[in-house]
C-alpha cells in the first residue's frame, strides 16, 4: 500500500461512527504462572504447542467472551456503526516458568518466536468463526519471543478483526514489533524498559520497521503502540514524517490505542486529529506501589491546547471478573488479591463518538 493510500484511503470516520472501548485490567508487570486454564464463557478451545502459551490464549479468549456477554446489552453491542475495541495489556503473553521460586520477578520469559505466527492464527480462527465479535478489534497485549539467530528478544503485540458485513482487501490480522525492543547484548543502548530497569535490560530503536505500527481498516486510520514506543512518540513521529513526504493537510490518526506496562497517556504522543480518542490499557502493579491497580485511560484529544481530555470517570464502569484460573491470573503468588486488589475489565457506559 502506497503512503497516500495508507492516509487518505477512505474518506471520513469510515465504516464507524462510535467506539465501545473494553480494556482488560491485569498486572502483567512480575511474571506469573500459566495455571490450569479450561475454556469458559462458551470460548472454544485452542490448541497450541505450547503449554504455557496455550494457558494464557484460553485465558484471554475466556475474558473475551466473557466480557461480550457480559455486555451484551450495553449501547452499541449491536450497532453495526459502532466499533467495539478489546485492548489487553503489554507482556500478556510471558512465559512464567521463574514466577514458581519469586513472586517479583521481572524477568523476562520468553516462547520460540514460530509462536507468535500460531498464536495469531489460533486467535483469528477463534474469534471470526462467530458473528459474537462481528464489529471487534482485538489488541492482545503482547508476547516475549526469544530471537534464534542472535541474542535479543522480540515484544509483539497482535491486532485482530471479527466478522464485518463486508469486509476489505486489508489483511484480516496483523503482528506488530515494538519499536524500542531490548537487544539484552548491547551495553551502549541508552534506553531503559517502561518503568523500570529489571524490566528489560535495555532498548535501543528497531531501525528497520517505519511505519508498521499505521493499520488501514474499514476506513480508518488506526495506530498502535507498545509501551515505551510511546514514551518515544513513535506514533507522532510517523505522522509528522508523512505530513512532510505529502503535505500539511495529512490528517491525524482516527484512533490510537495503546498496550503497556508503566506507562501513561503523554499529550506530546498523541498523534489522532482534534477530537480523535486515545485508548491505554496498562499492565503494571508491583509491590513498591501494591495499593496502585493498573490503569486504564481513556481521553479525547485537543489539537488546539495539545492536551488530552481524560473522559469522565462517571461514564466509566468496571466489572469484576470470576475468580481462579479460567479468569485470573496467580499475581506475586496470591498477594495481589489479598491486598484486596482486583482484576476485570473496563468499559464505558455507552458508545462513544469517535470523534468529537
Amino acid at each position: 500500500m502506497d503512503l497516500d493510500t495508507l492516509v487518505r484511503g477512505g474518506a471520513g470516520r469510515g465504516d464507524y461512527s462510535h467506539l465501545l472501548p473494553f480494556a482488560w485490567m491485569l498486572p502483567t508487570y512480575y511474571a506469573a504462572p500459566a495455571g490450569k486454564v479450561i475454556p469458559s464463557s462458551g470460548a472454544p478451545l485452542l490448541q497450541l504447542p505450547d503449554p504455557d502459551l496455550q494457558a494464557r490464549a484460553q485465558r484471554l479468549l475466556n475474558v473475551l467472551y466473557w466480557t461480550a456477554q457480559r455486555h451484551a446489552n450495553l449501547d452499541g453491542m449491536v450497532d453495526e456503526q459502532t466499533l467495539k475495541v478489546f485492548l489487553a495489556p503489554e507482556f500478556l503473553f510471558r512465559k512464567g516458568a521463574q514466577a514458581a521460586t519469586a513472586a517479583t520477578d521481572a524477568g523476562f520469559g520468553a516462547y520460540p518466536e514460530s509462536l507468535r505466527h500460531e498464536l495469531a492464527g489460533a486467535l483469528y480462527s477463534a474469534i471470526n468463526g462467530t458473528p459474537l465479535f462481528k464489529n471487534w478489534l482485538l489488541v492482545a497485549g503482547s508476547l516475549c519471543a526469544s530471537l534464534t539467530q542472535r541474542r535479543g528478544l522480540l515484544n509483539t503485540t497482535f491486532v485482530l478483526r471479527g466478522q464485518r458485513a463486508q469486509m476489505d482487501a486489508s489483511p484480516p490480522y496483523v503482528l506488530l514489533e515494538k519499536l524500542y525492543r531490548p537487544r539484552l547484548d548491547d551495553a551502549a543502548a541508552a534506553h531503559l524498559a517502561d518503568a523500570d530497569q529489571s524490566l528489560a535490560s535495555r532498548y535501543a530503536l528497531d531501525p528497520e520497521q517505519s511505519l508498521d505500527n499505521l493499520i488501514r481498516w474499514d476506513g480508518m486510520m488506526l495506530g498502535v503502540e507498545l509501551g515505551l514506543d510511546h514514551g518515544q512518540q513513535t506514533l507522532r513521529n510517523d505522522m509528522n514524517y508523512l505530513g512532510r513526504v505529502l503535505g500539511p493537510e495529512v490528517p491525524g490518526l482516527d484512533l490510537q490505542l495503546i498496550a503497556s506496562c508503566g506507562t501513561s497517556i503523554i499529550d506530546p504522543s498523541c498523534a489522532v486529529k482534534d477530537g480523535g480518542l486515545v485508548v491505554l490499557a496498562d499492565g503494571h502493579h508491583t509491590a513498591s506501589q501494591a495499593s496502585i491497580e493498573p490503569r486504564f485511560q481513556i481521553g479525547r484529544y485537543d489539537a488546539q491546547r495539545g492536551v488530552l481530555v481524560p473522559l469522565l470517570s462517571s461514564d466509566i464502569v468496571f466489572s469484576e471478573l470470576p475468580r481462579g484460573d479460567d479468569y485470573q491470573i496467580d499475581y506475586m503468588r496470591g498477594r495481589y488479591a489479598q491486598l484486596g486488589r482486583r482484576q476485570g475489565v473496563w468499559s464505558c457506559k455507552a458508545k462513544i463518538p469517535l470523534q468529537g
